[in-house]
């Protein structure tokens, strides 16, 4: 082990984690991925020989044991997170989870007071919230004064009307569309005050909302407004995306207006002057030139490593998760669902 970096562990070796995880972590040069655990053995070895890793276990609590890391990497399904996760907070370890961190909001309430208790440092994998076309050009809205609108759209077609995502376990909104309840709040900066929204089950029979509407007032006089929606004329699915479909956010501010789709273009325009247009993954370039690099998971990534490393709070650590279910909640609270 070198001491010069930091050593982390991971709970987890599944199709998400080798995808979005694994990548970023290990190529950072101030970080070693010193072992990792996961219940299928033929899993473990076959993640640790692809990422260069010399030890695997099966027993999360062995690992922990014996590595002895500052921080974890859980990147499990939310059946499996609430375990592992409250553990390694009782050993007063730096946790990075995957969303929807849980299987309800008292899991993630629990969490996060076991994380303020034992002075870990928390973080939610809301990386829309990294994506670089999305801060660069927040940034340039900003640079102009404070924001007043913003809007978020997650919308996608959907073949088996049927299929409800997370095979019931969970709700859509919950286990598909947290990501865009949670970057209209990142937009927004500030709490929630008030609520309208409108959640409907369209074209299917049964209790499975498929698009939600939902306007949201905060504290800060910012009105967000979301559409989150399976229902609707998607997209053919970009490259590094997981799913069909398109996920865009608009950002207005004093006589200007930003737009991004990670995926594909961004624009901004100011006062009545030319739109600019942008092919989005130029601004990820400096990071590489993968996936993970203009979607936002490297830059996730590297803010948890440098805030374990500074000692100061994540963006979305576990309590501000908190407040993403909370706004979840209240959307379907209003819409009387």
């Amino acid at each position: 082990m070198d001491p010069s970096k930091l050593r982390v562990a991971f709970i987890g070796a599944g199709k998400q984690a080798n995808w979005r995880h694994y990548p970023p972590v290990s190529s950072f040069p101030d970080v070693e991925i010193a072992a990792l655990c996961d219940f299928h053995p033929e899993k473990a070895a076959e993640t640790a020989q692809r990422w260069g890793i010399t030890k695997t276990y099966q027993d999360y609590k062995q690992m922990l044991e014996e590595i002895n890391p500052q921080a974890v990497f859980i990147i499990t399904s939310p059946t499996d997170v609430f375990e592992p996760t409250s553990y390694a907070l009782s050993q007063g370890r730096h946790v990075f989870i995957e969303k929807p961190p849980g299987l309800n909001l008292n899991q993630i309430q629990v969490l996060s007071h076991y994380a303020e208790m034992n002075k870990s440092l928390t973080m939610v994998g809301f990386q829309r919230r990294f994506v670089p076309a999305m801060t660069a050009l927040k940034a340039r809205v900003e640079d102009r004064g404070p924001i007043h609108s913003v809007i978020v759209a997650n919308l996608k077609s959907t073949s088996n009307l049927d299929r409800h995502t997370g095979a019931g376990i969970l709700d859509q909104l919950t286990s598909d569309g947290m990501h865009a309840v949670d970057n209209l709040r990142w937009l927004a900066g500030s709490d929630v005050e008030w609520v309208t929204s409108s959640v409907r089950t369209l074209y299917i029979p049964g209790p499975v909302a498929n698009d939600v509407l939902a306007q949201v007032e905060f504290s800060n006089g910012v009105i967000g407004q979301l559409h989150y929606s399976l229902v609707s004329g998607g997209a053919s699915i970009q490259p590094g995306a997981t799913a069909a479909g398109y996920f865009r956010a608009e950002v207005h501010g004093k006589n200007i207006s930003a737009t991004v789709d990670a995926d594909r273009q961004s624009t901004i325009v100011a006062d009545s002057g030319e739109q600019e247009i942008f092919d989005s993954k130029v601004f990820g370039i400096s990071a590489g030139s993968e996936p993970e690099h203009w979607l936002g998971f490297w830059h996730q990534a590297r803010h948890f490593i440098d805030c374990v490393k500074e000692s100061r709070n994540p963006s979305s650590n576990f309590a501000d998760a908190v407040k993403t279910w909370e706004l979840i909640h209240r959307i379907y609270e209003s819409a009387g669902a």
